[in-house]
């Protein structure tokens, strides 16, 4: 995959993110299969730094997967302390870093 077919798709998660209007945690679980299938396709032209930030998200994302696909509330983005604040903060922090690690792949193919 080249870098330019990698930020395509990036960049097509990241659209996704920005045009969803529900709930950050479901959105995640959502798109999650998408990232996961992009985790092992970084080019090896992207520099060292931003492929160990993309490793880190996408170990990350892993990470929140539910225990049970059927079952989304088995995810550690589900957990009732405080009302599930902590999840939405989580998934939140998660797309964030998406979104920022997309604009810095953008700025290498331009």
């Amino acid at each position: 995959m080249t870098i330019q077919e990698f930020q395509q798709a990036l960049s097509q998660i990241v659209t996704q993110f920005q045009k969803a209007d529900y709930d950050a945690r479901h959105l995640l679980l959502d798109l999650s299969e998408k990232i996961l299938d992009l985790s092992r396709q970084i080019p090896a032209s992207v520099p060292a730094h931003l492929k160990s930030e993309w490793e880190s998200i996408c170990s990350d994302v892993n990470a929140v997967q539910p225990a049970f696909k059927s079952h989304r509330k088995t995810s550690i983005l589900f957990d009732r302390q405080g009302m599930g604040l902590p999840g939405v903060q989580t998934a939140k922090a998660l797309i964030t870093r998406i979104v920022a690690l997309s604009k810095l792949i953008d700025r290498l193919t331009v």
